[in-house]
């Protein structure tokens, strides 16, 4: 018996093998009629499978986007603790850097995964806001709004992006079931117009290795 598409073959596999059957019913005569059943299937699995990795450029462009929001929203952090220092040095009877690091150390949050530190760095954005905006480090508190906004909509692109790439699966994969089933009823209707021994002819096999290698062979001396 022919060997059907199955769910483990990826799309690529499931149409390349599907275009070799519609090669082999079109260069057999009377069989046309089942490369025209099934072509429609190729291309609509073709196009859902296109659509799939074009929406996942998408979500990996918006994860590039997200890690060098990122790297800025750490640069801003950096900043304020530079500036904490900064002051502290110059004012030791009012230090701040422990009001607004009270772990003792930024790299807590810079560290952090993008949302814990998103979350971080907004607790941050308050505690700067308590200073008061006569304070001389209320310089900080617009790049890191921003820094912070800009990480928060990134964050939201990314799963937006990748919620489309989990639809765009779903469909590519109804896709390939459409194509699995027309596979299986072009078989069932060779074997009722041919017999199941020729209609076994037209559904591609593995070549056997000692083909395989005597194709290349030929090919080899042709070429030298």
């Amino acid at each position: 018996m022919a060997k059907l598409l199955n769910d483990k073959m990826s799309s690529q596999t499931q149409i390349s093998t599907t275009n070799r059957h519609i090669r082999l019913c079109n260069q057999t005569q009377g069989a046309d009629q089942l490369a025209t059943a099934i072509a429609p299937k190729v291309t609509m699995l073709k196009e859902k499978n296109a659509a799939t990795l074009a929406q996942k450029e998408k979500r990996d462009s918006a994860y590039d986007n997200l890690v060098f929001k990122d790297a800025v929203l750490d640069d801003t952090i950096r900043n304020v603790a530079d500036s904490a220092k900064q002051f502290d040095r110059m004012n030791p009877g009012r230090p701040v850097y422990t009001q607004l690091f009270p772990d003792g150390k930024y790299s807590t949050i810079v560290r952090a995964s993008f949302s814990k530190e998103l979350g971080m760095s907004m607790q941050l954005l308050e505690r700067l806001l308590a200073l008061g905006d006569t304070h001389q480090l209320y310089a900080n508190v617009a790049p890191l709004t921003t820094a912070s906004s800009d990480v928060k909509t990134a964050i939201q692109n990314l799963e937006e992006e990748g919620n489309k790439v989990k639809v765009a699966l779903a469909n590519e994969e109804l896709a390939q079931a459409e194509l699995r089933k027309q596979y299986e009823f072009n078989y069932l209707d060779a074997a009722k117009m041919f017999g199941k021994k020729f209609a076994d002819r037209l559904f591609p096999k593995t070549a056997s290795k000692a083909k395989v290698e005597e194709v290349v062979s030929n090919t080899e001396e042709l070429t030298e």
